[in-house]
């Protein structure tokens, strides 16, 4: 093989790419930051172990599933309650994987476990981004590792942050309302159409109504019957196109399709 052909092939190893995507998500990894810090002053606050509150802020990577998942833990729920809220919160993500895969398909599983797990709302609309004006797999795989990668640790770090902060505030000035309030934060971003505003507005109204359930399930009931709602708003409406679903928070990302490409369309 020749020596340029060979530098093409191992173009997704240049740190170039993986610095470039850790750059165009760094404004969205300034920004969580300080919600990594509000879950964590949470995890002082609740029954989980502080430790054991930063070793799943790596395992699971979501906040609002966290956050969930502690607000259940002090209110005792059941182990099943708590995975299941979990798991209908992160039902999006089998959406993101679709959206995905094409630009990744032809690379081993372990690679694609590997991102995965690093996948969040953000990594996966700059990576979106990117892709649209990438042909190359292996520079897409290097924009996705720097971008997912890059946003995690900044997760990671405020976390670590706020458990510290959180374990040296005195009882009397604990701020038992932080999760609700990163609650909003988190979801008001995503009410961008009819469906999404029918899914927020009924899975609040049903959580709140359903507050006293048994088993402390009224949070995943609510999630349930949003989604469920959200989904019979959006029916008979086509499927919105990843990309245009990027574009429309483009400005938000931090990315600029043409810029970051510029110099990759003619390498």
């Amino acid at each position: 093989m020749e020596p340029s052909s060979r530098a093409r092939d191992d173009s997704w190893l240049d740190r170039a790419t993986i610095l470039a995507g850790a750059r165009a998500i760094l404004p969205l990894s300034i920004g969580v930051f300080p919600f990594g810090m509000a879950y964590g002053v949470v995890v002082t606050e609740g029954p989980m172990n502080d430790s054991l509150g930063i070793v799943a802020s790596v395992i699971v990577l979501a906040g609002a599933a966290q956050l969930a998942m502690v607000d259940l833990l002090g209110q005792g729920a059941p182990w099943f309650v708590i995975v299941g809220t979990a798991l209908v919160i992160n039902a999006r993500f089998v959406m993101y994987s679709g959206a995905m895969a094409p630009s990744f398909s032809e690379f081993p599983r372990r690679w694609r476990l590997f991102l995965a797990h690093f996948l969040t709302d953000q990594a996966t609309v700059t990576s979106l981004l990117y892709d649209r004006g990438e042909r190359r797999p292996r520079r897409r795989l290097a924009y996705l590792a720097g971008a997912a990668v890059s946003f995690a640790l900044a997760w990671w770090a405020g976390t670590i942050v706020g458990v510290v902060i959180g374990a040296a505030i005195p009882p009397e000035f604990q701020v038992g309302f932080a999760a609700p309030l990163m609650f909003v934060a988190l979801a008001v971003p995503s009410v961008r159409d009819r469906g999404s505003l029918v899914a927020a507005a009924v899975g609040f109204s049903v959580t709140l109504i359903a507050r006293d359930a048994p088993l402390n399930s009224g949070l995943l009931i609510g999630a349930a019957t949003g989604i469920a709602f959200g989904l019979l708003a959006k029916a008979g409406s086509p499927p919105p196109d990843p990309l245009e679903l990027a574009e429309s928070i483009e400005p938000a990302a931090g990315v600029v399709p043409d810029q970051a490409h510029q110099g990759s369309r003619h390498g």
